[in-house]
């Protein structure tokens, strides 16, 4: 499998909503004609480790398909959800740390000292138990995306399976090389939004 070359996204800054053009409906791309380049049809595969981890931002993820979505806590589980109330800008807003098991990568906490972690592969918030499953569990590493300015987040304990949205759920799910998977599994790190 080649490596593909490239910043991850999280590691080259922030990005506004109004500043990235957003790309074209995955039902849209499904119907274009021609094939797609090759690059954009294999799976993504590990690459170096960033240069620098991030500090602690505080950020929000936005989906490429669905802009006016972001990840948010809906109870337990983590959800892309439109976000209005300042409550909700708080529950949609994460501080992006190196990875718990694996510091080239990236675990997102609360602002109550919880993590994102997958469990039977669904993303969920969590406190830290402090054994290793839950910190690999909550421990992603970004791929390049075929969309410009995003990441395809890798699960450090699953390889081959990325975060992505499904029905607006956030799940861990094996590598397709579908044009909606890849536009489910794309993911912008923006400025926070509490």
């Amino acid at each position: 499998m080649a490596a593909l070359s490239g910043k991850s996204g999280l590691t080259s800054g922030k990005t506004s909503p109004a500043t990235q053009a957003d790309p074209p409906s995955p039902e849209a791309a499904e119907h274009t004609a021609g094939a797609e380049p090759a690059a954009q049809a294999s799976k993504p595969s590990a690459t170096k480790p960033p240069e620098s981890t991030p500090s602690a931002t505080w950020s929000s993820v936005r989906s490429v398909n669905h802009p006016d979505r972001y990840w948010h806590i809906s109870g337990d589980f983590v959800k892309l959800d439109p976000i209005g109330s300042a409550s909700a800008r708080r529950e949609a807003t994460f501080r992006v740390v190196e990875g718990l098991a694996d510091a080239s990568c990236y675990s997102f906490a609360t602002a109550d000292g919880t993590y994102l972690r997958h469990r039977n592969f669904l993303l969920r918030d969590e406190p830290d138990d402090g054994s290793s499953l839950l910190r690999q569990d909550a421990t992603f590493c970004p791929r390049p995306s075929s969309y410009s300015g995003a990441v395809m987040l890798e699960s450090v304990n699953y390889p081959g399976r990325f975060l992505r949205h499904q029905n607006f759920q956030l799940k861990l799910d094996p590598y397709q090389a579908g044009v909606l998977y890849r536009a489910d599994s794309a993911f912008r790190l923006v400025d926070g939004l509490a």
